[in-house]
């Protein structure tokens, strides 16, 4: 049976932040996992690549067994999470085929977001393509999958308005933030993580006139880079419990640290709170603990409030939506007919070379006894003459659906018709 392509994983839109929150997996921990299962000793998989961003964690596979494989990493993500397979299971959603790569595609255009068309997955699914781990766990198809599914999203992004405006999560929050301080004119702002979001939320927030703009990283360099960039400050995270104490706004972006800002560490920082701060946690896990907005003049805002909020942007940009969903259906079968090529390719290359061969040595059985240029025309007319013969039957191998009935049966038929001894069963068999 050929290898079927598959995608298992979690979003907002099957599980609430807090789940999120506990299904969360260090990524390096998913690529330690994945190395396991695609190995030479393991057969649960042939290839894999995850994409993971602050609202999504998916695993992309390949796989003659993909209900084993798609078992196997829900066990694998039980031992990481502590949360049973049933639970993780009602918690997460699977395709298969050619809609896993649908799936994909939607995501990268941005038609899978809570704000249609956000301008941040695009990248992000570019980052999971070129993650350095990639070559240790996914090979030519999933790699094919992911560059059809940038150029998808690329697509979409300039030949429809579903991105225009702002679109991503960090512009969405700060319209929300904007909307309950009034302006950031004379506000000190504290970004904790200068990666892609916290990145975009100083640039926006520099944009907006706020007066101070201060960085904290884990790597200190890195929020060096950014600061410069912006006529900031860096600091390291280990700064942050006296940085609150000057900062109107705080926001969290940095993964897979939870809890970086608690109650007592703000308590210690501002005693009496004589102005109100702000609080955006943008990050998952969350930075900030949840019981900061019990705090007299402490606001909390989050990720649950942010998709709240947006909810009215996603009918905004609803209008394109069709004419996006178009574009992803052709980017689709473009891909399609790429794994069916791949598919047919070992039918077609065998007919081929056996209709030519014997072209080949009819020609070499008539021209014995005749001159050279006699034999050398004669060859050149047997094979044209077999390239002739062979348009249509390559035609209709290559535009087959080794996986439908009748193109099932057409690639059976060639190899009976054309004397060619392969086994085509495991072309038509399995559905990538």
């Amino acid at each position: 049976m050929a290898a079927e392509l598959f995608v298992v994983g979690t979003s907002q839109s099957v599980a609430s932040a807090p789940v999120r929150e506990r299904m969360h997996v260090d990524l390096d921990e998913v690529y330690a996992g994945l190395r396991g299962l695609t190995d030479s000793e393991s057969d649960a998989m042939a290839e894999a690549l995850p994409l993971a961003t602050c609202g999504r964690l998916e695993v992309y596979g390949l796989s003659d067994r993909p209900l084993r494989a798609i078992r196997v990493l829900r066990d694998l993500m039980a031992d990481r999470t502590g949360m049973s397979p049933e639970e993780l299971k009602t918690h997460s959603y699977v395709y298969q085929g050619e809609e896993a790569a649908r799936h994909l595609f939607r995501v990268a255009a941005g038609l899978d977001s809570v704000i249609y068309g956000e301008a941040q997955i695009l990248g992000q699914v570019r980052d999971a393509f070129h993650h350095p781990s990639n070559d240790a766990v996914a090979g030519t198809f999933l790699k094919r999958l992911f560059q059809s599914a940038l150029a998808a999203g690329k697509r979409v992004r300039t030949e429809t308005e579903i991105g225009r405006g702002s679109a991503s999560v960090a512009g969405a929050a700060l319209c929300l933030l904007e909307a309950e301080m009034g302006t950031f004119a004379d506000a000190t702002a504290l970004v904790l993580g200068s990666g892609e979001t916290g990145a975009l939320v100083a640039r926006l927030l520099k944009k907006e006139g706020v007066s101070r703009l201060l960085v904290a990283n884990r790597t200190v360099a890195h929020a060096e880079v950014l600061a410069a960039d912006l006529d900031g400050e860096a600091f390291p995270l280990t700064a942050v419990p006296g940085l609150v104490a000057e900062a109107d706004i705080v926001v969290g972006a940095v993964a897979g640290r939870d809890d970086l800002v608690t109650r007592d560490v703000l308590e210690a920082a501002a005693t009496g709170f004589p102005k109100p701060r702000y609080f955006l946690d943008l990050a998952h896990p969350r930075n900030f603990s949840p019981d900061l907005g019990d705090l007299p003049g402490v606001r909390l805002l989050d990720l649950a409030h942010v998709f709240e909020r947006v909810e009215a942007a996603r009918e905004a940009r609803a209008a394109q939506v069709p004419r996006a969903e178009g574009i992803v259906d052709a980017e689709v079968e473009n891909f399609s007919q790429w794994v069916r090529s791949r598919e047919t390719s070992a039918v077609l290359r065998a007919v081929r070379e056996q209709v030519l061969a014997l072209a080949q040595e009819e020609a070499v059985r008539r021209s014995r006894g005749r001159s050279e240029a006699e034999r050398d025309d004669l060859q050149r007319f047997a094979r044209s003459l077999a390239q002739t013969l062979l348009h249509s039957p390559t035609v209709a191998i290559r535009e087959a659906d080794p996986h439908s009935p009748e193109g099932a049966w057409l690639l059976r038929s060639a190899s009976s018709l054309f004397g060619v001894d392969l086994d085509v069963d495991d072309v038509a068999g399995g559905s990538a």
